[in-house]
């Protein structure tokens, strides 16, 4: 049989969220680089995963990812393909199933009904603000849901109590773009305006805490008034559950830019976080400094058009996120927050991290060591950096926060010095 069919299924309810069919050629590639035959982003997929190869009369399944490739909880090397068999990945990574032809229309069906974004992205993105670094981006001319499951009930507490789930209140059209373990982002319509509406996953509608983090973030961002910050439109509740409205930026992660096209070089990188030193001086400088705490590339965004004078927006404060944080994104932060207790040189140790990524590629987990008596991040295993850089690293990084630089405008003008 000639004919193949990938589908990319849903991380819980595992049900098919996308298919890729192949009538003919004798390999198909997937993994986070755009000239696979199936494009995945997540931060666990290597540019070249997975490869499905015909074999005579027959196909098989070889891994080429660093994370590994699991069949039935095993990591494989190679294994021959079986009709329905589901692979994933590495350990935490998409799950996909093969079948030997065409799908049952079923699930074709089953599919264009499911409220999952697709998992492939293409030039022209919008990046929603996001959750955490294995979120995706969307296609704007992909997100045409039907009303009948724009929102998912399990997701959505106001979705079930409204009869019409195309509006929120004022707003229309709406359309999910994503789900994270805190929160569920929709774009909207307002005046014929595109904005976003953001709201507290239904697991997190009972809990004190995060309904008043996420007030507190709402009411936060409404005093704000910055070029690089995106704009506050709305706050509102609809049956109880907490609505947050903002402009949406049209653009890419910086977390995205590096899955897709790789490192940048010094002078891009600094020129960046310029811009981040430039806003965070800013929200630092209020009569009551405002704290971001969740510095990170997927926070970033780098617009692809605006009248703005800031190339960048940084997105999405941390404050609610912070109750459930998975240990990667944690990797970007400074120690003392894993204690509750971030500071104005928290924001700034994250300039470091996330420099760090911008100019290796590599998320900053893999430059964590025992040093002295702290475990902490060594910019010297990064390979090819200059001392300069190294030693501006360290110190951004340094465990104790009074041994850091001691201001954004301190960090601007070392990181100045470098280019």
């Amino acid at each position: 049989m000639n004919v193949i069919t990938l589908t990319l299924l849903h991380p819980d309810r595992l049900t098919p969220v996308q298919h890729w069919t192949f009538n003919d050629g004798s390999t198909v590639r997937v993994g986070r680089s755009t000239d696979n035959q199936v494009v995945l982003y997540s931060a666990v997929v290597s540019r070249y995963h997975a490869e499905i190869r015909r074999v005579n009369s027959s196909w098989e399944l070889v891994s080429l990812g660093a994370n590994g490739t699991y069949y039935e909880g095993k990591r494989i090397s190679q294994v021959p393909i079986r009709d329905g068999m589901i692979f994933r990945l590495a350990r935490s990574g998409p799950n996909l199933q093969i079948h030997l032809g065409r799908p049952d229309p079923a699930l074709l069906k089953r599919a264009s009904e499911s409220t999952r974004i697709p998992a492939q992205a293409v030039s022209n993105t919008v990046a929603y603000h996001g959750e955490d670094d294995k979120t995706q981006l969307l296609q704007p001319s992909k997100i045409g849901l039907t009303s009948k499951t724009t929102m998912d009930s399990s997701q959505s507490s106001y979705a079930s109590a409204n009869p019409d789930p195309c509006t929120i209140g004022q707003y229309h059209s709406i359309k999910l773009l994503s789900r994270g373990k805190m929160g569920v982002t929709y774009v909207g319509q307002y005046a014929g305006e595109a904005v976003l509406l953001k709201t507290l996953h239904s697991s997190w509608l009972n809990h004190p805490e995060a309904l008043s983090l996420f007030e507190r973030q709402a009411k936060l961002l409404r005093s704000l008034n910055h070029p690089g910050l995106p704009r506050w439109c709305d706050f509102f509740r609809v049956d109880g559950q907490p609505f947050l409205v903002t402009e949406l930026i049209a653009g890419r992660t910086l977390f995205h830019h590096i899955l897709e096209r790789g490192k940048v070089d010094l002078k891009q990188a600094v020129d960046w976080m310029i811009e981040v030193c430039e806003i965070l001086d800013y929200l630092h400088a209020q009569a009551l400094p405002v704290l971001h705490q969740d510095i990170r590339p997927s926070n970033i965004i780098c617009r692809s058009h605006s009248t703005s004078s800031y190339q960048l927006a940084l997105v999405d404060f941390g404050g609610v996120r912070g109750l459930s944080l998975d240990k990667l994104a944690a990797t970007y932060l400074a120690p003392e927050q894993k204690f509750g207790q971030a500071t104005v040189l928290s924001d700034l140790y994250a300039i470091g991290t996330t420099l760090s990524f911008l100019i290796s590629g590599q998320p900053p987990h893999l430059f964590y060591r025992q040093w002295q008596q702290d475990y902490r991040f060594s910019p010297d295993l990064i390979p090819g950096l200059l001392p300069e850089l190294v030693e501006v690293l360290y110190r951004l990084t340094e465990p104790n926060p009074n041994d850091r630089y001691q201001s954004a405008r301190e960090v601007e003008a070392a990181l100045r010095s470098l280019v």
